[in-house]
């Protein structure tokens, strides 16, 4: 059968209702008190999954019920018979082809309807019984730990090495990758390293690790609220003057400012954005670890065996 705007909207509504409907049974399955990790973790994407396509499905229902929808228009005029003086012939005619189709598709007569058939989730897992482990390095083992040997790399050449390799330049040293690992949320080095682009391109590397991390174990979160928040807060912090490590008076005088700074225009020179970069990075860093911590509380709780702690 041909399609029609009005045809379109019904499925869009169908599709809408049936995927709440899954939605809600998910939800309820994440309640039960005790529930192994990788089930969790599945749950949690086809959830996410889920909420994706009913945004897409409401946008485009909503764009399609506008009043400005001059197809829509057309095709209720046509069907009332508005354009032809009360004739319903379009309308008729529609009707026969529809009992022409059932005729030639008896079939049809038992097809699923929202409330019975099953959400398909080929999309997201491409037929790959292995799907979810392929969202995981090795070493992340699922979202228990953090992987961020690449970027212990990358920290280990910010700067070149001494003789003796635990050369300090600005606040910087080689680390061992335990030892990285302990003093991954301490920024304090030197302006000089803070300029460089190697800094640069590690704490960009880092951020997106951390933030694909987040969406990786917590599909349900909500990472741009995360971040959002956490710049506010730097903002905040940076005004008073509270960001560890930094003055506002020391950061305009390496910002070459002249003169008396104008009523509420802000200070935002390089060294200050990479101040908020690292407290977004805090934020986040933080944010994980609370959630390592209480993934590892519920896994201990539930099976009372022993577990290595998380790597932060």
């Amino acid at each position: 059968m041909a399609s029609s705007v009005i045809e379109d909207s019904r499925s869009l509504a169908e599709d809408a209702d049936l995927f709440e409907r899954s939605l809600t049974s998910l939800l309820l399955s994440l309640q039960q008190p005790v529930i192994p990790h990788r089930d969790r973790l599945a749950t949690s994407h086809r959830a996410s999954d889920l909420l994706n396509r009913i945004v897409h499905r409401s946008d485009a229902l909503n764009t399609s019920l506008q009043p400005n929808n001059q197809d829509r228009t057309n095709e209720i005029d046509a069907l009332t018979g508005q354009h032809s003086g009360g004739d319903l012939a379009e309308f008729y005619q529609r009707l026969a082809k529809v009992k022409d189709y059932h005729r030639k598709y008896p079939d049809t007569n038992n097809v699923r309807v929202a409330g019975d058939r099953d959400v398909d989730f080929a999309a997201l897992e491409g037929g790959d019984p292995e799907w979810l482990d392929r969202k995981f390095t090795g070493e992340e083992g699922l979202g228990r730990y953090l992987d961020m040997h690449q970027l212990h790399d990358q920290w280990n050449n910010l700067a070149p090495a001494s003789a003796s390799g635990t050369a300090n330049a600005g606040g910087w040293k080689r680390l061992s990758y335990l030892q990285y690992l302990q003093s991954i949320t301490s920024f304090a080095l030197s302006l000089q390293l803070k300029s460089t682009p190697e800094y640069s391109k590690y704490l960009t590397a880092l951020l997106s690790y951390l933030s694909g991390f987040y969406e990786r174990t917590t599909p349900l979160g909500d990472l741009d609220q995360v971040l959002k928040d956490a710049d506010t807060a730097f903002a905040a912090k940076w005004e008073k003057g509270e960001v560890p490590g930094w003055k506002q008076a020391e950061a305009t005088e390496e910002n070459g400012a002249e003169g008396e700074k104008k009523e509420n225009e802000g200070i935002w020179c390089a060294a200050c954005e990479f101040s908020g970069f690292e407290f977004t990075l805090q934020s986040l860093l933080s944010l994980i670890h609370e959630w390592l911590d209480l993934h590892f509380s519920q896994v201990k709780s539930s099976s009372r065996k022993k577990l290595s702690t998380p790597l932060i």
